[in-house]
């Protein structure tokens, strides 16, 4: 298939070069700009797969319909192409007042009503907005594509000059933008570097190549920041090209800033703050060194070239889904001995490693599979997972992945040890390799799935290859009864004494946290907590990870998709107090007690309340530590985990083994979650609604109450069978079952409200359920 060809304006070579590693072929337009014609060469070389382009020949090519799309920068050029039948894609760089000089709110609100409507009337036509806080201001629907940077062409950051490194072109007329006048008085004779088109600036540099650009980078000590809020973001290619090179950075606070305050770079308001951590920068190497590392891992994180290259294909309409693998099926009796074949990639710092560690000390163990460092991966794992403090740590299977034949394994062991297993164990480690041979195997095969949340549909077709199958996350198990999966479990994760272990370490830290920061939110909140309290940030592994935290008076926990992480059980295991979300579903607050064994926040503004609240009662917040840690070494170690797998596969015969108890017995468990009375949703419902619909009803409470109040109908939909049951106590009518994969049994318009309380976060794809329900609801619903 002949890949697309791209005509596109250019008043941006860095981002061009950016699309070119989309691997398409683009004509790119030759423009005017900072009183320059055509390709800046040194800002980019042009790339292979970009031919240069005069517009007049563009306009004509485009006439004869020779490009597949046209990519437009800004509202100008795409007055050029608009009534032209090609698929067309507006870039948005900038917001409305910097783009379009507007200011004036009135002007603004009708310009963008008139643009509005072009862009409605305008056929085969996308949006793409290179941030959030572009997106908002603008306040069309599109794509958001954030910057991606490539960590193999920026990298050996030296930091051997002694100056602070500033980059843009117009620095000082963009300076309502770029806030030149910002950094001019946080340097104040400090020394620096300025480097772009800059005719009014008389020391600027314009580096003779990109290449030089780069040394720039790696040569100077800290990066000063001070793009401006709200016409800017708190980052630009530039400042995330310097974070990639390993260069730390003092920016002007910014509500979108990448950066957390003393952790991954420095950011603050306060501009004599900020120039005094810029003299630290330049005195003291080995700590810019450090901040850089981190700055460096948080481009990795947020900010991949791979992601870019993937949503820009996604775009433009390349097909990128990826082919996986297949894993072949069994069912095989099991029967009871104690020999295990344990299987997984090899990580140390994964729930595998901890498995085998735990298994090792009561059972007999030969571990197969491959592992993190094997040269067949795709990717460097070790790279790509940042993994480099543990590399060494990264240790052989028993039997290395040489083959995928399950048999040839089972053959090899028999032969040299008479050993054949009485248990075949997976455990997922978020790397899928084949295994062939499992349907010969005599023995239970038991699978252990781990990130389930990240990838349902794959886990439930490996699933359908075990005889017993446990998941970390519980919210998902009526996924895998709905799809025939028997003898499913939760298993929730746990904690290594030896590793995860209390350390008799002072306090040195209010607030500690260990993990990545990917995740918007998560930056968000931790950057607050920073500014509030004394928060120390790393990312470490194993017994360091377990020294920060034994260092921190509380360590504080954020899910990403509602899912009770490592986290939970690692800061219970070293005796500090962890404060932590809810994660609705999860089944948190049924294996430990709110304010007994640990502290959960409901909210952002009960987070800094209970932080700053237990930070100040020593003894009670020790004593909730000492009673988590108790909790978790009683009931939670992976010592725990293997031996109910174990005592589940050995003695499945005599337990109740149906998918449904199974549930029913979670749900028994918790059984206040879901007869809460729901006070603040009752409030929102209109009075005058009639019939109404109440998606994930619970036992039925608040239904009940709004019959009583004079709803002539009200209709649960429920998902767990032992809870649909009550509800059909209190209501008119239940309908237990997944609400996305059911059709109502109503004519549309027929409901006058519905219902979604604390639901839409647990769907798979939110939007389309709230499209079909749309439907039922009544025109004044």
């Amino acid at each position: 298939m002949k890949r697309p060809k791209i005509l596109t304006f250019n008043w941006h070579e860095a981002y061009i070069y950016l699309l070119s590693k989309t691997g398409f072929d683009f004509d790119v337009v030759q423009m005017w700009k900072g009183g320059r014609y055509g390709w800046i060469r040194e800002f980019r070389p042009v790339p292979e797969n970009c031919n240069l382009i005069a517009e007049e020949e563009a306009l004509e090519n485009l006439q004869q319909g020779k490009y597949q799309a046209v990519f437009c920068h800004n509202v100008h050029d795409f007055t050029k192409v608009s009534e032209l039948p090609v698929k067309k894609i507006i870039i948005h760089h900038n917001n409305f007042a910097v783009e379009t000089g507007i200011i004036d709110k009135n002007k603004k609100a009708e310009t963008l009503e008139k643009l509005r409507e072009i862009y409605s009337n305008t056929d085969n036509l996308t949006l793409v907005f290179i941030s959030e806080m572009k997106k908002k201001d603008w306040g069309f629907d599109g794509e958001i594509i954030l910057p991606g940077i490539d960590l193999d062409e920026y990298h050996g950051y030296r930091g051997d000059i002694s100056k602070a490194l500033r980059v843009g072109n117009g620095l000082k007329e963009r300076d309502a933008m770029l806030g030149y006048s910002i950094q001019e008085r946080i340097l104040n004779g400090l020394p620096s570097t300025v480097l772009g088109l800059n005719p009014s600036i008389k020391e600027a540099i314009l580096p003779d190549s990109w290449d030089e650009y780069r040394e720039y980078l790696r040569s100077h000590r800290v990066y000063l920041n001070t793009t401006v809020y709200p016409y800017e973001d708190g980052y630009n290619l530039a400042m995330l090209e310097a974070m990639a090179t390993g260069m730390p950075v003092v920016a002007i606070k910014n509500p979108t800033s990448p950066l957390v305050d003393g952790i991954n770079g420095f950011v603050s308001d306060d501009e004599e703050y900020l120039r005094e951590r810029l003299k630290e920068m330049l005195s003291d190497p080995e700590r810019a060194k450090q901040i850089g590392e981190r700055a460096r891992e948080t481009v990795r994180e947020i900010f991949p070239i791979e992601r870019f290259i993937e949503n820009w294909k996604r775009v433009i309409g390349e097909d990128v889904n990826r082919s996986y693998r297949r894993l072949s099926s069994s069912k095989e009796k099991p029967k009871e001995r104690l020999r295990i074949l344990l299987s997984y990639t090899s990580n140390p710092q994964t729930t595998g490693f901890y498995f085998e560690r735990a298994l090792r000390k009561q059972h007999e163990v030969v571990t197969f599979g491959p592992s993190i460092t094997d040269s067949f991966w795709n990717t460097d794992i070790i790279k790509e997972w940042r993994l480099e403090k543990i590399k060494d740590r990264v240790k052989p299977h028993d039997i290395p992945y040489l083959t995928d034949d399950l048999s040839e394994v089972t053959e090899t062991l028999k032969s040299l040890k008479g050993w054949e297993p009485d248990m075949f164990l997976y455990v997922d480690s978020g790397l899928w390799y084949t295994l062939k041979g499992l349907k010969g195997l005599k023995c239970p095969k038991v699978c252990y799935l781990i990130d389930v949340h990240l990838d349902l549909e794959r886990r439930i077709k490996f699933a359908r290859d075990y005889d017993f199958v446990f998941i970390a996350q519980r919210q998902y198990l009526q996924d895998f009864i709905d799809a025939g999966i028997k003898n499913v479990y939760w298993l929730p994760l746990g904690c290594d004494p030896e590793i995860h272990g209390k350390r008799e370490l002072p306090k040195q830290y209010d607030i500690g946290f260990v993990g990545s920061l990917n995740n918007r939110k998560r930056i968000e909140l931790i950057n607050k907590l920073s500014e509030r309290f004394n928060l120390h940030y790393e990312r470490c592994f194993l017994e360091r990870m377990a020294e920060v935290y034994s260092q921190s008076k509380i360590v504080f926990n954020i899910s990403v998709n509602n899912d009770m992480n490592m986290r939970v059980f690692e800061a219970l295991c070293s005796g500090s107090m962890l404060l932590t979300d809810e994660a609705t579903g999860s089944g948190l607050t049924e294996l430990f007690e709110d304010r007994k064994h640990l502290v959960v926040y409901k909210n952002e503004e009960e987070l800094f309340e209970l932080a700053d609240y237990y930070l100040k009662n020593e003894e009670e917040r020790e004593r909730i530590a000492e009673e988590g840690y108790r909790e978790v070494l009683k009931n939670h170690t992976y010592a725990h985990r293997v031996e109910e797998i174990i005592n589940t596969v050995t003695k499945g015969k005599d337990k109740k083994t149906d998918n449904l108890d199974v549930v029913s017995n979670t749900a028994k468990a918790d059984l206040s979650y879901y007869c809460q009375e729901r006070k603040e949703v009752e409030a929102l419902v209109p009075e005058n609604a009639k019939r109404i619909l109440d998606v994930g009803c619970g036992a039925g409470v608040l239904g009940k109450k709004l019959l009583l109040r004079g709803a002539e109908e009200v209709v649960g939909v429920e998902l767990v069978p032992e809870i649909a049951k009550r509800a059909d106590e209190n209501l008119s009518r239940v309908l237990c079952g997944d609400i996305e994969k059911m059709e109502l049994p109503f004519k549309e318009g027929y409901f006058d409200c519905i219902i979604l309380a604390d639901i839409l976060e647990h769907l798979r794809e939110p939007g389309l359920t709230l499209k079909k329900l749309k439907g039922y609801l009544s025109q004044d619903g």
